[in-house]
């Protein structure tokens, strides 16, 4: 009876905290329908990839293997992560300021006209869609947390960019547009003081893809500050 008892009161109090922990988590993301500071998700997304235009190779957060340059002209109340070109297995160590909230892609693609290319608004973005209709995973998890329902996070460019308009705000460039983009992406609501583990991992069909077999395995740690 005592044993009976003690699993009765068990299973109530471990369903409770479960079942408030998982919330707890889900709520931790931000839903692609939301606004953050004024702008929504899209935007964010267009706004990311002219991020990744306003600093040189050596300074590339995206190339960054260690988070040394997870800084790199950050701004605004939304912290920039970054995953890697191509398929990419990097750890890094990011210092975040409290109160930030954190973007990033799990799985992306940007697609802009080279050179003296002629492209039209609609053709980037079907470029800019192609591998993300053949995703074969997408995956992410926080403090060894997985944040559900990924799939529902794909986000997509409403709206053609200029990819160097914040580089233009910097020296003198030439404007590439249209610019488009497309894939799995995640917001996170500002995170607790402390240190914080990330993961996230995708990665698209490598039979049907048809810009290649691309997979990102990406983990931080994320020291909120």
């Amino acid at each position: 009876m005592y044993a009976k008892t003690l699993n009765f009161i068990c299973f109530f109090y471990c369903f409770f905290a479960f079942s408030g922990f998982a919330n707890n988590y889900q709520s931790i993301a931000v839903q692609t329908s939301e606004i953050v500071a004024g702008k929504a998700l899209h935007q964010y997304a267009n706004i990311w990839w002219q991020w990744t235009r306003t600093m040189g190779d050596e300074s590339s957060p995206v190339r960054d293997k260690t988070g040394q340059y997870c800084d790199v002209n950050q701004s605004g109340d939304v912290w920039f992560l970054a995953g890697g070109y191509g398929t990419s297995k990097i750890k890094r160590h990011c210092i975040i300021p409290y109160g930030k909230y954190i973007f990033f892609p799990i799985i992306n693609m940007g697609y802009w006209p080279e050179r003296d290319v002629s492209k039209t608004c609609e053709e980037v973005k079907q470029e800019s869609a192609l591998n993300n209709s053949e995703l074969y995973f997408v995956y992410a998890e926080l403090n060894g947390h997985s944040i559900p329902n990924m799939r529902n996070n794909r986000i997509k460019s409403k709206d053609c960019f200029d990819l160097h308009e914040l580089l233009a705000e910097i020296e003198p460039t030439k404007k590439v547009y249209p610019a488009a983009t497309d894939g799995y992406w995640l917001m996170l609501s500002p995170l607790s003081k402390g240190i914080h583990s990330l993961k996230f991992n995708a990665q698209y069909h490598h039979q049907t893809a048809v810009h290649g077999n691309m997979m990102q395995d990406i983990e931080y740690t994320i020291e909120v500050k």
